[in-house]
C-alpha cells in the first residue's frame, strides 16, 4: 500500500502522472478501506501545505475517487468515510480563514476550495444513502435463483461482492448463516444443503474479508441456536443431527482442521452415499450372466449389434443395430442393459440405486487415481454394472430392446418392445465410428450398421429438433442428468437415437386408454423468472456501467431451468408432448423405475390395482429422486472447492 500512497502524492505536488482508476481498483480488491483512508491521508497532508490552486484541482480529483470506489466496493465503512468527510469541510473552512497566508491567488483559490466542497457535499451523499441496489440484486440471487454455478460466475467478474452489506450494515456472510439457521430449525433438508453449499463458496473465495468481530458475529448466532435447540437432555437428544449441523459450520467459520479433505466427509454433507456395504457388494459378486437357451422368456436378437461410447466407457448399457428392409424402410434397434433381468424391483440392490439417484461423475482434474471412486460414484457396484451387466462385446447379456421401423419421412412405421438376450458384436468409439462414416471399413457388416445408422439419424434430426437455446446450453453442460446435445457424427447418432427411444416410450403409457402411469421427464419454462431477472441486470447495467455487467447479462440469457420427474407434463426444450428416461438403467435410477413400468402395463395386461399400486410408487419415486438431484449438483461442487483447497 506504501506503493499507491507515494503515486498518489507524487500526483497531487505536480511530480507524477495521474493514477488510473484500474490501478486504484488494483488495491482496492485486497482492502479498499485502506485504499481509501490512503486517499484520504494524502488530501489530507496537501491540503496542510496547499500554495496553489493547482493542487486544488488534483485534491478534487482524489475527492472524486473516493466516490468511485463508495459505488463499487459495498465493504467500505460508511461510517468512517462521513466522519472524515465532515473533517474536511472543516479544514476547508479553516483554509477560507487563512487564505492571506496560503494562496496568492485569492479569487481562483475560494473558487476551486468551492469545487472541492461540492465534491465532498457529493460524496457525503452517498456515503449517507447507501445505494441496496447491489445488495437487492444478490440477495435476489441467492434466496430465489439459487444457481450456485450462476453465483460462482458472478463471484469471479465481480469479486467485490462477496463483501457486499444490506442497508444495516450487515455482510451478506451474516444474513446466509441466519437462513442457514431457520432451514435447520424448521428441519428444510434442501435448504440446509443449498446454504451449506452457498456458505462454502463464500468463505472460498480470496476476495472474502471477514474481521474478527464479524467472524464472533456470525459464531455467536450459530451458539445461540445450538443452546435453543439443546434446553433439556430431552430436547438435545431429539435435535441431534440438527446440532451436528450447526456444529459443522462452526468449525467451518473457524477454520478448524477437520478430515474435510476426504470425499466421504463431503458427500455426508449432502447424503451422498460413496461406498456400498457388504450385503450389496455380496449380491452383485453372486449374479451371473445369462446363458442363451437358458431363458425362454427372452427372445434372442440375431441383428449385428454394435456399442458406441467414450474411450474410456466402462458401463456401456446401450446398444443399437440398424437394416435396410426390403420395402426401403430402416429397422431401428435400441438395446438397454435389463437391471430387472437380474434383480426384482423391490431388491435392496435396486432400491439403492434409485435412492442414489444416478452415478456421479466427479470432474476429470480433481479425481484421485489412487481411490476405487476415481472415475465415478456408482449407482450400483462395479462387480454387476461393470462386469455382469455391462452389454460387452461377445457376451451375452439381458436387455430389453425397443424396435422401431421407420419410413424415409421419419414416420414410425411400426413399433415394438421386447425382453431379450442380446450379444454385441463390436465395441466402437465416437472417434472409430466418426472414422467409418468418413473412410468405410473392411468390416462390411460394421460399415453397413454405422452407415444405415447415419441415415436414420439424419431423417431423425428432421423430427426431432428442440429449441436453441435449450440446444445451446445443454451441448455444453455437465449436467449427466440428461441426454447431451450433441449435432455432429457419431454422438448426433446416439443423441437421436435415445431421444426417439425415450419419447416413444413415454407416448406409449401417454396414450394408453388404461391411463398407465409413467414417471416421465418434465421441463417448462417460466418467462416471469426469466424476464424478472433480465430486468434487474438491465437496470443494474444502466446504473453502474454497461460495460461491467456485459458478461454477467449474457450468462443470464443462456440460464435455463433445468428438467424434473413428474406424473405428467411436456418437454419444452426438445419440444415433446411426452417424454422420458429410460435408456440408462446402469447410471440412473429414474430408468429403473420406468423399466418397472414396461414390466407391469407392456409385459402383461395388468388389473386395476396393479395399475394404481405403481402410480403410487412413481409418485413416490418422482419427489424422492428430485429431492436428490440438486444435492448432488451442490456437492460436486463443493467437493471441487475442497480439492482445491488442498492442492
Amino acid at each position: 500500500m506504501k506503493a499507491i500512497e507515494r503515486q498518489l502524492a507524487s500526483f497531487v505536488k505536480g511530480n507524477g502522472p495521474r493514477v488510473s482508476y484500474d490501478t486504484l481498483c488494483i488495491y482496492a480488491d485486497r482492502n479498499s478501506n485502506e485504499v481509501v483512508h490512503i486517499l484520504f491521508k494524502v488530501i489530507n497532508d496537501e491540503l496542510n501545505s496547499v500554495t496553489g490552486v493547482g493542487n486544488l484541482d488534483k485534491i478534487r480529483e482524489l475527492v472524486q475517487s473516493i466516490g468511485i470506489l463508495l459505488a463499487n466496493y459495498d465493504d467500505i465503512n460508511r461510517k468512517v468515510v462521513s466522519r472524515k468527510l465532515r473533517k474536511l469541510d472543516e479544514k476547508i473552512d479553516r483554509l477560507k480563514l487563512e487564505n492571506k497566508r496560503k494562496f496568492i491567488d485569492l479569487e481562483n483559490a475560494y473558487q476551486e476550495l468551492e469545487k472541492v466542497r461540492i465534491e465532498l457535499e457529493k460524496i457525503e451523499e452517498q456515503a449517507q444513502e447507501k445505494d441496496t441496489r447491489q445488495y437487492d440484486f444478490m440477495n435476489y440471487l441467492t434466496t430465489t435463483v439459487r444457481n450456485i454455478t450462476y453465483l460462482e460466475y458472478t463471484f469471479s467478474k465481480m469479486p467485490s461482492l462477496v463483501n457486499i452489506k444490506d442497508k444495516e450494515e450487515v455482510p451478506l456472510i451474516r444474513n446466509i448463516i441466519e437462513k442457514y439457521i431457520e432451514s435447520v430449525k424448521e428441519d428444510r433438508e434442501e435448504d440446509i444443503l443449498y446454504y451449506n453449499n452457498l456458505i462454502s463458496l463464500i468463505l472460498s473465495q480470496k476476495n472474502f474479508h471477514n474481521n474478527e468481530q464479524e467472524k464472533q458475529n456470525c459464531l455467536n448466532l450459530l451458539y445461540t441456536a445450538i443452546n435453543q435447540l439443546s434446553i433439556g437432555k430431552k430436547q438435545a437428544k431429539k435435535n441431534k443431527r440438527k446440532i451436528e449441523w450447526l456444529n459443522n459450520l462452526i468449525n467451518t467459520i473457524k477454520g478448524t482442521k477437520t478430515k474435510d479433505s476426504q470425499i466421504e466427509i463431503v458427500a455426508e454433507k449432502y447424503n451422498i452415499q460413496v461406498y456400498f456395504n457388504e450385503d450389496l457388494l455380496r449380491q452383485a459378486k453372486l449374479v451371473k450372466a445369462p446363458k442363451i437357451g437358458e431363458m425362454t422368456d427372452r427372445s434372442v436378437v440375431d441383428d449385428y449389434v454394435i456399442t458406441i461410447d467414450g474411450d474410456r466407457a466402462v458401463e456401456i448399457d446401450d446398444a443399437l443395430s440398424c437394416k435396410r428392409l426390403p420395402n426401403g424402410n430402416y429397422l431401428l434397434g435400441v438395446h438397454i442393459a435389463s437391471i430387472l433381468g437380474y434383480f426384482p424391483y423391490e431388491s435392496d440392490i435396486v432400491q439403492t440405486a434409485i435412492s442414489r439417484n444416478r452415478s456421479i461423475y466427479l470432474p476429470k482434474k480433481y479425481q484421485i487415481a489412487a481411490d476405487d471412486f476415481n472415475r465415478t460414484i456408482p449407482i450400483f457396484p462395479y462387480d454387476f454394472s461393470v462386469k455382469t451387466a455391462s452389454l460387452l462385446p461377445e457376451e451375452p447379456r439381458l436387455a430389453r430392446s425397443y424396435f422401431f421401423e421407420i419410413d424415409s419421412e421419419g414416420n414410425i412405421v411400426k413399433e415394438h418392445f421386447e425382453k431379450t438376450i442380446i450379444k454385441s458384436n463390436r465395441k466402437t468409439t465416437y472417434h472409430e465410428v466418426d472414422q467409418i462414416l468418413e473412410h468405410g471399413s473392411p468390416n462390411k457388416d460394421l460399415e453397413e450398421t454405422i452407415k444405415n445408422l447415419q441415415a436414420v439419424t439424419n431423417i431423425l434430426e428432421e423430427r426431432y429438433q428442440g429449441t436453441e437455446l435449450y440446444e445451446q446450453v445443454k451441448g455444453n453442460s455437465e449436467d449427466y442428468s440428461d441426454l447431451r446435445v450433441k449435432r455432429i457424427g457419431a454422438e448426433k447418432i446416439v443423441y437421436q437415437t435415445m431421444l426417439l427411444t425415450g419419447n416413444r416410450v413415454a407416448e406409449y403409457f401417454a396414450s394408453s386408454n388404461e391411463g398407465y402411469p409413467c414417471l416421465y421427464r418434465v421441463h417448462e419454462v417460466n418467462e416471469e423468472n426469466i424476464e424478472k431477472l433480465e430486468a434487474m441486470v438491465e437496470n443494474l447495467a444502466n446504473t453502474y456501467g454497461g460495460d461491467q455487467y456485459q458478461k454477467l447479462y449474457q450468462l443470464i440469457e443462456g440460464i435455463y431451468p433445468k428438467g424434473w420427474y413428474g406424473t405428467s407434463g411436456s418437454h419444452a426444450g426438445l419440444g415433446l408432448d411426452h417424454y422420458c428416461h429410460c435408456t440408462s438403467g446402469l447410471r440412473r435410477g429414474a430408468d429403473i423405475v420406468v423399466e418397472h413400468a414396461l414390466e407391469v402395463c407392456y409385459d402383461k395386461s395388468p388389473t386395476q390395482s396393479e395399475i394404481d399400486s405403481l402410480a403410487t410408487e412413481i409418485e413416490q419415486k418422482a419427489r424422492e429422486i428430485n429431492a436428490k438431484q440438486n444435492p448432488i449438483d451442490w456437492f460436486v461442487k463443493d467437493y471441487r472447492r475442497s480439492y482445491r483447497r488442498r492442492h
